[in-house]
């Protein structure tokens, strides 16, 4: 699907006049729970009825910050006819990030230049996967990012804590020798990964969600300490505690639950709507 493409009778929201915060959220078992029960898609009406109101009465800039591909995003944005897309989609982890308006998603082109090149990261990677692979850590790919993404995607399998903690400290001290970043997350099986591994994401050094939320929040002029976040996993956690108000929904997983110390007693777009109006009146 290329970048200019919407789903299906789905509109984008309203651009606030002045931007007075902004709302950065997960997609995946965050925003959109991939069960889609009647409740959860009542729920997530709820929501996107109360953007619209938002976004002009409290100036509300809000964005989806996940690890899928536009392509991915915008698929499950149709499957699940939701009605309305976000003013801005950070995919990929943030190595792509998109303004949206009526006409659909363009990339944020100040965003993309200040990135290396797709060949740049999978070099590093290949080379930082192979020292792993040496040192008794191997690493299996991940085959659902194409040739030209900046994140490189493995799989860790899991061998007990005592030993997952010194082989997730080495990759995390491996990944920085080859100047990259790198996201480690208990895999999730109810977005189709396998239960018994952690999610192994390279990528650009300067990028990821943090980054994005400095980004966002410094060209619109707000405060991350007036902004939000919300999440459901490990990999949510730096974006959660970048702004004042970061929460994991209540359905998240028990590695984020241990590692954030706010968690809503609601889960995903019932979480997402409590908490903004407990805040935005």
């Amino acid at each position: 699907m290329p970048p200019s493409a919407q789903p299906t009778d789905t509109r984008a929201l309203p651009m606030p006049d002045t931007v007075h915060t902004v709302v950065f959220s997960d997609f995946d078992e965050t925003y959109l729970a991939h069960a889609s029960t009647p409740d959860q898609v009542s729920s997530r009406a709820a929501l996107e009825d109360w953007l619209e109101h938002a976004s002009r009465r409290h100036g509300l800039l809000f964005g989806w910050v996940t690890g899928s591909s536009l392509d991915s995003v915008l698929r499950k944005s149709d499957t699940h006819a939701l009605r309305v897309l976000p003013h801005f989609m950070a995919c990929s982890l943030g190595t792509e990030l998109y303004a949206v308006d009526e006409t659909g998603p363009r990339l944020a082109a100040e965003w993309q230049h200040s990135l290396p090149d797709a060949a740049y990261i999978r070099g590093h990677a290949t080379r930082a996967v192979q020292e792993l692979g040496a040192l008794g850590v191997p690493l299996r790919p991940q085959l659902n990012r194409g040739p030209e993404s900046r994140v490189i995607s493995h799989y860790y399998r899991t061998r007990g804590p005592e030993q997952d903690a010194q082989n997730l400290a080495l990759i995390r001290r491996t990944a920085r020798r080859f100047s990259l970043g790198v996201y480690l997350s208990r895999c999730n099986p109810l977005t189709g990964d396998p239960d018994d591994c952690y999610d192994v994401d390279f990528l650009p050094g300067n990028c990821g969600k943090s980054q994005v939320v400095d980004y966002i929040c410094r060209r619109y002029g707000v405060d991350p300490a007036k902004s939000f976040a919300f999440g459901d996993s490990g990999n949510d956690l730096d974006m959660l505690t970048a702004v004042g108000h970061g929460v994991l929904v209540g359905n998240c997983t028990e590695e984020a639950r241990s590692l954030h110390p706010r968690v809503s007693t609601k889960s995903y777009a019932d979480a997402i709507l409590f908490e903004l109006q407990e805040v935005l009146q």
